[in-house]
């Protein structure tokens, strides 16, 4: 699971949850968040920073299926239109990071299933 991940890693490294937060450029409580699996990073930029900061590639935090099943919950709690438009954000974002191909066939799969459906429940 990503939370579980990102606070791993980050006691691993020695780093306070101040400090990660800092480096991320996000606020503490939102980094909080992230370890609690309440919330999942927005922005392709925070995603890229913790790649950067643990040496790990970023598909590496995003091709579990507890990620999607995150960002599927927390989208249904926010309404269809605003769902509908952070869907097609973060398709946009992760096609293009994905464009040079490091994601697994299977990996890909997963992700375009779990994006359909969101996209589906969305509409509903």
């Amino acid at each position: 699971m990503f939370s579980e991940t990102l606070k791993r890693m980050r006691q691993e490294k020695g780093m306070t949850q101040r400090e990660l937060a800092k480096e991320l450029g996000v606020n503490l409580r939102t980094l909080q968040y992230y370890e609690q699996g309440t919330h999942i990073p927005r922005d392709l930029k925070v995603l890229e920073r913790i790649s950067a900061i643990f040496d790990i590639p970023v598909y590496s935090l995003v091709n579990n299926k507890e990620f999607y099943k995150m960002l599927q919950a927390e989208s249904l709690s926010k309404g269809p239109k605003a769902d509908r438009r952070e869907l097609y954000r973060l398709l946009q974002e992760l096609t293009t990071l994905f464009a040079g191909g490091t994601l697994s066939p299977g990996d890909r799969e997963l992700f375009l299933e779990a994006v359909t459906s969101l996209v589906l429940e969305a509409d509903e």
